[in-house]
């Protein structure tokens, strides 16, 4: 009798496990996007108006997002979205004046390649946008090594984006793809540059880095024998809880499950399939009242401590998970 009571509290363990594993109705997965770019807007206006500072976490991942939401059907907050898109589009050249590390003479500068991103997702640029863009691709480009990488700058603000180059080297792939495809011919050398040292050097293994060789992989139109072990690799890496986790020894959270739902919708990972269903539940889940995700900012050295200040991080992470909810769609 003892066995079969407790047989069948396991069994039902397991199903309610599994249905909150299942990936929420459509209409919740809507309601997580619209709070969640209700929040963005407000926390990207609040940071202009303490700041006056555009910045990645506050203006170019919230454009993004923003612009891939208004793509896909979402309502969007149309002047709010040119007054931020004008914003980073006259902020300069994308370079920063904090010292660069030593060691690391040309450190990406990576503002320049989340603007240019920012930028790149809307399909009918106006003048001041184009501008913008061209001023950011060329520091971009000036910051290549002689080895076809991009530096990544680990000990330095800011931390929420890691220090691997693979990672900053795909995100600056990513940047200039545009410009090769028009036919630009230093962003088809640079191109062309980077992609020798992608065949020449094993991934890192950092998740960032995974997830986001997958987006260049599938950007560039590899076959399906290419990117088919960063599927693999990056469907293991999720975690009992359906999310995944910036690096090992962190909780899962929105930044790293965004990306991750991102990849695997831009691989042709389908949206019934467990993992992507499981990722959805995760991000509705944990969505704050406010429309934010609750976030830990990643350490800038092995053992230190993240950021104490989390608005930055949590605006960055709440952007990936808009973007991973509406790709996921």
């Amino acid at each position: 009798m003892r066995t079969f009571v407790a047989l069948a509290v396991v069994a039902t363990l397991v199903r309610a496990a599994a249905a909150e594993d299942r990936s929420p109705e459509p209409e919740l997965i809507s309601a997580a996007i619209n709070r969640g770019l209700d929040f963005l807007t407000r926390d990207a206006l609040a940071w202009k108006k303490e700041h006056n500072c555009a910045s990645c976490h506050h203006a170019s991942l919230v454009v993004w997002s923003m612009r891939e939401a208004k793509q896909h059907g979402y309502r969007v907050d149309e002047p709010v979205l040119a007054d931020l898109t004008k914003w980073m589009a006259e902020s300069g050249d994308g370079k920063t004046g904090v010292p660069r590390p030593a060691g690391i003479p040309k450190a990406l500068n990576t503002k320049a390649v989340y603007f240019a991103l920012a930028l790149e997702a809307d399909p009918q640029p106006d003048s001041v946008s184009q501008d913008g863009l061209k001023r950011m691709l060329q520091t971009v480009i000036s910051d290549q090594l002689e080895n076809g990488s991009w530096a990544a700058w680990p000990e330095t603000r800011p931390p929420i984006f890691g220090g691997s180059d693979e990672s900053m080297t795909a995100l600056a792939v990513l940047a200039v793809l545009p410009a090769a495809a028009s036919g630009d011919a230093a962003a088809i050398a640079v191109r062309d540059k980077s992609l020798r040292w992608f065949a020449e050097s094993k991934t890192d293994g950092d998740p960032q880095s995974l997830a986001l060789r997958l987006v260049l992989w599938r950007r560039l139109g590899r076959p399906a024998e290419d990117y088919a072990p960063l599927v693999r690799l990056i469907t293991e890496r999720q975690n009992p809880d359906g999310g995944w986790c910036q690096t090992t020894g962190m909780s899962s959270d929105a930044w790293a499950t965004g990306q991750a739902l991102y990849a695997l919708a831009l691989a042709g990972i389908k949206s019934d399939e467990p993992a992507v269903e499981r990722g959805r539940a995760f991000l509705v889940k944990t969505q704050r009242e406010d429309g934010s995700w609750p976030m830990t900012s990643r350490p800038t050295k092995p053992g230190g401590e993240g950021s104490k200040s989390l608005i930055p991080i949590t605006g960055a992470g709440s952007a990936w998970a808009v973007l991973g909810l509406v790709r996921s769609r």
